[in-house]
C-alpha cells in the first residue's frame, strides 16, 4: 500500500496497478510533468501545461492522495508484468459525484487500458461510501465518438444538456445502474 493512502486505494486488473500518485516519489512526477505538458497527448484535452504549472498540479493533486477523508484521487497506472508507469487515471469528488479522467503515454494508446483503468476505478468509486455518480466530459467534437466506444461497455450513457460547457458532451453512470448491471 502507499505511504499515506487509505486502505484499498491501491488498484489492480488483469494487465495493470494503479498506485496513488505520492508528492515524495520522483517517477510520479516525472510521469506527470510528461503526460501533462505533452502537446501530443494534450492534443484533444487542453493546452497543455509549462513545467512549472504542471508540477504545482502534481503537488496539489498528490497531496489529495494523503487526505484520510474520500475525496480527489489521482493513481499512476502501470503494467503489472514490467511495473512501466504508462498512464494517470483520477477521480475529481465533487459532494456525491466523481468526474472521471485520465492520460496515457502515446505507446500505450489503443491497448484497451484506458478501458481496463476505468473500470477498475469506477468500482472503487462506487466502493466509497457517499459517491452516486461516475461522469466523463470532453468537447462534442469527432473524438467524442471514440468516448462513447470507450465508456459504453462500462455502463456510461451520453446524457443531453448537463454538460458544464455548451459545446462539450457528458456521459454519466449512477451507483444503482452500476449495481443492477449483469
Amino acid at each position: 500500500m502507499t505511504p499515506g493512502a487509505a486502505p484499498g486505494e491501491t488498484l489492480e486488473t488483469g494487465r495493470l496497478r494503479l498506485e496513488l500518485l505520492r508528492p515524495d516519489d520522483p517517477d510520479d512526477e516525472a510521469l506527470y510533468l510528461t503526460l501533462y505538458t505533452s502537446a501530443e497527448v494534450m492534443a484533444r484535452i487542453a493546452p497543455p501545461l509549462d513545467e512549472g504549472s504542471a508540477r504545482r498540479a502534481f503537488g496539489r493533486v498528490a497531496r489529495f492522495n494523503g487526505t484520510d477523508r474520500p475525496g480527489h484521487r489521482h493513481w499512476s497506472v502501470r503494467a503489472r508484468d514490467s511495473g512501466d508507469r504508462i498512464g494517470i487515471v483520477g477521480l475529481l469528488r465533487t459532494g456525491a459525484d466523481v468526474e472521471l479522467g485520465g492520460l496515457l503515454l502515446p505507446e500505450w494508446w489503443n491497448r484497451r487500458v484506458s478501458r481496463e483503468a476505468y473500470g477498475r476505478v469506477i468500482q472503487h468509486a462506487f466502493e466509497t461510501p457517499g459517491i452516486d455518480l461516475v461522469f466523463g466530459e470532453r468537447p462534442d467534437d469527432d473524438h467524442a465518438r471514440i468516448i462513447d466506444r470507450l465508456f459504453a461497455p462500462l455502463g456510461l450513457a451520453r446524457v443531453t444538456g448537463k454538460a458544464r460547457a455548451p459545446d462539450a458532451c457528458r456521459w454519466e453512470l449512477s451507483r444503482w445502474k452500476w449495481a443492477a448491471r449483469p
